[in-house]
């Protein structure tokens, strides 16, 4: 399983595209509540949040401080976007 596209929003979440063109989205807010640290600062710091890029050789999301995920655990914790 592997995020082949992602783009941020300014209310904290993240539309995800996976391999099989399969559209999610994932609530950072919620999804990082009660974390601290590097995890923390995505959470809170909307300038930092809308960083995020693709690793492409990891098929996963990363922001400049160094925080990823498993593309499993961000597919697990998102919903599915119907666009039909």
């Amino acid at each position: 399983m592997r995020i082949t596209s992602v783009i941020p929003t300014r209310n904290f979440k993240l539309l995800l595209v996976f391999d099989k063109q399969e559209y999610r989205i994932v609530d950072i807010l919620k999804f990082l509540k009660g974390y601290s640290g590097s995890l923390a600062e995505v959470r809170d710091n909307l300038e930092l949040f809308l960083q995020v890029t693709l690793d492409d050789i990891a098929g996963t999301v990363c922001w400049p401080n160094g925080v990823d995920f498993e593309p499993a655990i961000l597919y697990q914790e998102s919903m599915e976007v119907d666009f039909s």
